[in-house]
């Protein structure tokens, strides 16, 4: 036992046996001592071999306790280091840091060691300005895993139409109808009606117009436009005209200045004095002075045989938009046993034109 001790201390102690218990308590006493002592960055004193230990209790110390004491010593110095070198956290593949050198962390830029810091001017030393991130963009319209839609595009593009055929979700135009013609611009349309009580764009003048009782120009109706007409007197002769007398209608075809006009002529109801042409003879002019010019056209009507009817008298061709017929006077107004008063009935004429 003593030989060992002079071996692992270096000091030479020549003693009795010592005690078993005395250096078991000093042990178990010293330890957590000495472990609070570490904690708080202090060590306690190492007493060498051979230095007389001063204390307060009487007697002197004995020389096992002293190595005691000296072997305890040495294994708390060596305790924290060892304990230091097994409780570090070492990841795989790192080996335990070189003493005295702490382990440096990752930058959080990137920055590898040794090489240089985009960030530092490797000159002067200082923090270089940094680029601002670019303005975020506008907001994605589209579904996730299809290409954005641009403006003034349709939502659903829909399949391509194969050659030949109209796009989806056009229906084709219907085709034409068979004989159908193509839609051509309303040509100008006129149409009017003259006679007695009239007017707007049409005139009835009764020229050569006296009264003599039945002899003479009768006015008949309640002097309305339809309700009204004129009975005339005839001239005496099937084949002769009062020139001096006669009937005119004239109309002022408005947008038809150039065109074609159909002609329609009206026979009251009334007996021969009234209504009594047999035939009544009429003329017709594309201008109203009918004194300058020739008639475009003439006809006649068989008044008793058509009386309260309308009569459709023919189509005559018209220039400068006028108009006008006139109602002559030749007829017999007598017969073998004498006078007879007939009369030619003046009442409404109507026109339609067309350009």
């Amino acid at each position: 036992m003593s030989t060992e001790s002079q071996a692992a201390t270096g000091v030479a102690v020549s003693t009795p046996e010592p005690a078993p218990a005395a250096p078991a308590e000093t042990t178990v006493a010293t330890a957590p001592v000495a472990a609070k002592a570490q904690a708080a960055g202090t060590v306690p004193p190492v007493v060498e071999g051979g230095t007389a230990v001063s204390g307060s209790a009487p007697g002197k110390v004995s020389k096992p306790v002293i190595v005691a004491a000296a072997v305890a010593g040495a294994v708390l110095v060596a305790l924290p280091m060892s304990l230091s070198g097994l409780l570090e956290d070492n990841g795989p593949g790192e080996g335990p840091a070189p003493t005295g050198y702490a382990q440096a962390g990752q930058p959080a830029n990137g920055f590898v060691p040794g090489v240089a810091d985009p960030t530092v001017d490797n000159v002067t030393g200082s923090t270089l300005a940094q680029p601002s991130p670019p303005p975020p963009g506008p907001p994605a319209t589209g579904q996730p895993g299809q290409p954005e839609q641009k403006s003034g595009e349709s939502a659903n593009p829909g399949t391509p139409a194969a050659p030949g055929n109209p796009p989806a979700g056009n229906p084709p135009p219907p085709p034409p109808q068979q004989g159908q013609q193509p839609h051509k611009a309303q040509a100008p349309t006129y149409e009017g009606m003259a006679g007695p009580g009239c007017a707007g764009s049409t005139r009835f003048s009764g020229v050569g117009f006296y009264r003599d009782g039945k002899a003479g120009w009768v006015d008949q109706g309640n002097g309305g436009c339809g309700t009204s007409y004129v009975s005339v007197p005839m001239s005496g002769d099937a084949n002769k005209d009062d020139s001096s007398a006669y009937g005119l209608w004239t109309f002022n075809t408005g947008p038809v200045t150039t065109g074609n006009c159909t002609v329609f002529v009206f026979v009251p109801n009334g007996n021969a004095t009234q209504v009594g042409g047999s035939p009544t003879s009429y003329r017709v002019f594309d201008r109203f002075e009918i004194g300058k010019g020739s008639p475009i056209g003439s006809f006649q009507v068989n008044q008793v045989a058509q009386r309260g009817k309308w009569v459709q008298v023919g189509q005559f061709r018209v220039n400068g938009a006028k108009l006008a017929v006139q109602l002559l006077t030749r007829g017999k107004d007598w017969d073998g046993s004498g006078k007879t008063y007939a009369h030619h009935a003046a009442a409404m004429v109507k026109a339609q034109c067309q350009a």
